[in-house]
């Protein structure tokens, strides 16, 4: 009986810790620290498009269907992690945190702000971050756009419209406990807990979606080919 109680005691311990939660700060992503805009003439890097610079841009402002980010982190390594790809960035977990864009241009307000918004790793524990942001018409949550990144599902959402895609500079960063108000800073200059996000000008990428033509064209040659196969049948 003895050994029952202290494997279920065991168990629960370490559920409590996968679950355990550290404080940042989520109230204020300050345009010093982090802005973003759209790179209308190049496609993503991620789908063999754009270098890492260059190319015309324009703001992420109001005058576009809108933006959204979110706050992703990873295992810290002990050095800052490299621009994710697209095969190791769908590798990283949802902090549960996002951001929309501002009436001014290229900046963003967090959602749901708030100087002690908790994360799922424990307090003291170093996390590698990075924010994504993408283009309203790909979808409104991580999990919707991510899912359409795995399976190159985006050209047939956004039916022939520009979508966009981008990933910040990375950082990383030490929670502190849920007591403790304000919580660790996520975007801005080196703290002792780590090493916030610093990424001005943030380029969102054009994804590579079919054009109307080249769909149409797409179509017709299903439709040729199914006529194809009825008149041998």
């Amino acid at each position: 009986m003895k050994k029952l109680v202290l494997t279920i005691v065991c168990a629960l311990a370490m559920a409590g810790a996968a679950f355990a939660q550290g404080n940042v700060s989520w109230n204020l992503i300050t345009p010093g620290a982090l802005t973003a805009q759209t790179n209308s003439t190049q496609y993503s890097p991620f789908f063999g498009g754009a270098a890492a610079t260059g190319g015309a841009v324009g703001s992420t402002g109001t005058g576009y269907a809108g933006f959204y980010y979110e706050l992703l982190y990873t295992t810290y390594s002990g050095t800052q992690a490299t621009i994710p790809t697209l095969a190791s960035l769908l590798s990283w977990r949802d902090a549960g945190l996002g951001a929309t864009n501002a009436a001014s241009a290229g900046r963003l307000v967090p959602i749901a702000g708030t100087t002690a918004a908790q994360v799922p790793w424990s307090p003291g524990t170093t996390d590698s971050i990075v924010l994504v942001g993408w283009s309203a018409d790909l979808g409104s949550t991580w999990g919707v756009v991510s899912n359409e990144l795995a399976h190159g599902t985006f050209g047939t959402v956004l039916a022939g419209q520009q979508g966009f895609f981008g990933v910040s500079a990375t950082g990383y960063t030490t929670t502190f406990d849920t007591s403790v108000n304000p919580g660790a800073l996520l975007f801005g200059a080196a703290t002792a807990q780590g090493l916030p996000i610093v990424s001005l000008n943030t380029p969102l990428y054009l994804l590579p979606v079919p054009e109307p033509a080249t769909m149409a064209l797409a179509g017709l040659g299903g439709l040729s080919l199914l006529l194809f196969r009825r008149q041998r049948k």
